[in-house]
């Protein structure tokens, strides 16, 4: 039996980093249960679906900014006892209760992964919840390597995604069903080479990173931009100081370019990302509201170099894709900036202040969960409230 504290703890994910989400925290499951194997997923949604009661899957729970909150009670299911793992030449096939890390280190060789990957996030957590990561200079988001799901849907049955199809419950948050394995294509065995390279401006800086797209990236695998006001709050953990723009790029094998040996900031990764929002909370104790935004690659400088101009907020990092697009990290401790900020940028279409994952799709992508949800989830039992039609 799950005791009311378990319950409330299992309920939350990273929604305490969102000014706008968190005030949703207070609500939580009416149970939680820990199912072992497949059958017993299976047994848990037919018994819901039979008593109408909602459902909420939970892996790590700590990629997430409101995917886990059960906005209207329910069961919790958490699936971190499912930890089947095998590995293939190519693949590797995982329970819902696998990590990312194993002894310190990465597990396997993956391909995309978050900068939470020590924390406890679960590779099928991360394809439910997440979507880019470290290395997705080269790969790209993470549905892009996932070459098969099997779940229970909604009606209670298992079915199997290939494909396109995948989709229909890659950043699904549950709300299409609960994912109980996942394979997906590893990284080749390669040396990680990581190299800083600093930039007396911005415009230097995305210059070169230009180039990286253009010319180098053959053999570039992940590019971090980070700003001087980034760099200095994180020197005491990170061992490297320094007042100008920098760009940490991690090669494969060898690196072309001249500059300051990277091992110490490659090595505190869990810097990127969101990290760069709860480190930010942690060293400075104020709470910030936070943009991120997809932008093209040839408008990120103006966009950037109006939020540095208007002073409402800094840019910690950004990070970039295969898709030729940045995603910038800013913070700022006001309500007010938070929306002159999004004023500038154009609104967000990666918005992790809403408790809908329809505002962190694109479009095709959504559509098919939308289908999906629509066709088998008539009374939004899984993860309910998540999704907006």
């Amino acid at each position: 039996m799950s005791t009311p504290k378990t319950v409330s703890m299992l309920s939350r994910d990273f929604s305490h980093t969102s000014p706008i989400i968190s005030p949703l925290l207070s609500k939580t499951a009416d149970a939680v249960i820990f199912p072992k194997s497949e059958e017993e997923v299976k047994t848990i949604v037919e018994a819901c679906i039979e008593e109408h009661v909602p459902l909420v899957p939970r892996g790590g729970g700590v990629n997430n900014v409101g995917g886990i909150i059960p906005l209207k009670g329910g069961v919790i299911v958490d699936l971190s006892k499912m930890k089947y793992f095998k590995e293939y030449e190519d693949e590797v096939e995982v329970e819902p209760g696998v990590s990312f890390c194993k002894d310190g280190k990465l597990r396997f060789n993956a391909r995309v992964y978050p900068s939470t990957y020590c924390e406890g996030a679960t590779v099928v957590g991360f394809f439910s919840g997440g979507s880019g990561g470290i290395g997705e200079f080269r790969y790209g988001r993470n549905w892009d390597y996932a070459t098969e799901v099997t779940m229970v849907n909604p009606l209670g049955k298992t079915v199997k995604l290939r494909g396109g199809d995948v989709k229909i419950a890659a950043h699904a948050e549950g709300t299409t069903g609960i994912i109980t394995k996942l394979r997906v294509q590893k990284r080749e065995e390669v040396k990680d080479v990581p190299v800083v390279i600093e930039f007396e401006s911005l415009r230097e800086a995305m210059g070169f990173i230009q180039r990286l797209y253009d010319e180098y990236s053959h053999v570039v695998y992940h590019v971090t931009l980070r700003s001087p006001e980034m760099s200095q709050l994180t020197a005491n953990i990170t061992g490297y100081y320094t007042n100008k723009w920098n760009v940490l790029v991690v090669c494969e094998n060898e690196c072309p370019f001249k500059g300051i040996k990277g091992d110490e900031v490659w090595k505190k990764r869990f810097l990127f990302f969101g990290g760069t929002i709860t480190t930010a909370m942690g060293i400075t104790k104020r709470k910030y509201y936070y943009v991120v935004k997809d932008i093209p690659l040839e408008e990120t400088e103006e966009k950037l170099t109006k939020i540095i101009e208007s002073k409402k907020g800094f840019i910690t990092d950004v990070e970039f894709d295969v898709g030729r697009k940045s995603h910038p990290f800013i913070l700022t401790d006001s309500e007010r900036e938070y929306y002159e900020l999004l004023n500038i940028l154009g609104g967000t279409n990666f918005n992790l202040n809403s408790i809908y994952i329809n505002s962190r799709l694109p479009k095709d992508h959504l559509h098919k969960i939308l289908l999906y949800k629509r066709m088998y989830d008539k009374e939004d039992l899984f993860n309910p409230g998540k999704v907006k039609f």
